[in-house]
């Protein structure tokens, strides 16, 4: 659940940034910056605690 609400945060904070950032307020954008890299190292450290990457260099310890 907390990976998918890091999704949802990633794509709105990409949207605030995107297309409405003409319209936006100069504190959302900051706050829509900071969002997007810190769920986007979220999403990473997901991705490397998931167990899914066999690329391993001693894998039998």
């Amino acid at each position: 659940m907390l990976m998918w609400s890091t999704v949802v945060t990633f794509l709105l904070s990409l949207v605030a940034i995107g297309p409405l950032r003409a319209s936006a307020p100069s504190w959302l954008l900051s706050g829509a910056e900071l969002a997007a890299v810190i769920s986007l190292f979220a999403l990473v450290c997901f991705l490397e605690s998931s167990g899914g990457n066999t690329d391993r260099s001693n894998p039998a310890a």
